[in-house]
């Protein structure tokens, strides 16, 4: 019997056009990479634009991608894999991406079907088979999809910067926003002495205001003609009912959340809930650093 052995990947490479379609291919890359103890590699590919544009335009543009690139970078390196960038100025993008993929003897390239525009219509123009068929590496191709997004919010603005990712991620993909809010009462263990004590009305008050702030972001999401809806749940642990919900609720395609959130510290998100959520939740998870400022 003989055993063929499993393709070792040592490079992992994703095109990006600055397009969160487009990086839907990241984390499909991260866990291929992952797995393999691989390199990945972030390529920007720069359409050149046919009129000439000036070196203050230039320089612009290219501060930007560098923060962009240097982002994403940052969010690799982070989950533990090593991590370059490159930007390539071409007006042959395609040809580029073909020609830098063998000179760096990359292993594999993964990259989604959609960016600003179809992304292999982009690259390769109409003669897509023939142009993939070329390569001399395998090409995963990844579809984006999304139906509806989960934003958890705590009702800070902090965790409400959020929604603006998942507005950019519902426009392109026709997809609606689920805005989540997990309310903890406080001393929900002694429920009953709240009660007793008058306090349950304030706590209703609490609810109250939570759902007429939920009302109101969604409101102003459809007025930009979005589709949008939210959801209250009462008590639990914020994390467990985030990954319960995301698991049992269908067609849930991604949560986007923010960084930080009531407390002004990574300790309501990041702290115990994100890492909570990314842990235990099959669902992919974006996380936003909201400015400070």
């Amino acid at each position: 019997m003989t055993t063929i052995p499993a393709r070792m990947y040592s490079r992992v490479l994703v095109p990006l056009d600055g397009s969160v379609a487009a990086e839907f291919a990241i984390r499909f890359a991260l866990d291929l990479a992952s797995k393999h103890s691989a390199e990945m590699i972030l390529l920007y590919l720069n359409a050149m634009p046919l009129a000439a544009i000036s070196e203050d335009d230039q320089q612009q543009s290219a501060d930007e991608t560098q923060q962009y690139l240097e982002k994403l970078r940052k969010d690799v390196r982070e989950a533990g894999v090593p991590v370059r960038t490159q930007i390539i100025d071409s007006r042959d993008p395609g040809g580029a991406l073909t020609a830098y993929a063998d000179e760096e003897l990359v292993s594999v390239v993964v990259m989604s079907t959609q960016g600003r525009q179809a992304m292999l219509r982009w690259l390769f123009g109409s003669h897509i088979e023939e142009s993939l068929n070329r390569m001399m590496v395998p090409v995963m191709l990844v579809r984006p999809v999304y139906d509806q997004i989960v934003v958890p919010l705590d009702g800070s603005r902090w965790s409400e910067s959020a929604i603006s990712r998942a507005t950019e991620l519902a426009r392109v993909h026709d997809a609606e926003i689920v805005l989540l809010h997990v309310y903890q009462q406080k001393g929900s263990d002694y429920a009953d002495q709240w009660a007793l004590a008058g306090h349950q009305q304030i706590a209703d008050q609490q609810i109250d205001q939570i759902r007429d702030q939920l009302v109101s972001l969604r409101n102003r999401l459809r007025q930009e003609g979005l589709k949008a809806r939210e959801v209250l749940i009462r008590g639990g642990n914020p994390a467990q009912v985030i990954c319960e919900y995301a698991e049992n609720e269908e067609d849930i395609c991604m949560i986007v959340m923010s960084t930080h959130g009531r407390t002004g510290l990574s300790k309501w998100l990041v702290g115990s809930v994100a890492q909570s959520v990314i842990k235990k939740t099959r669902v992919p998870v974006t996380l936003v650093q909201p400015d400070r400022t």
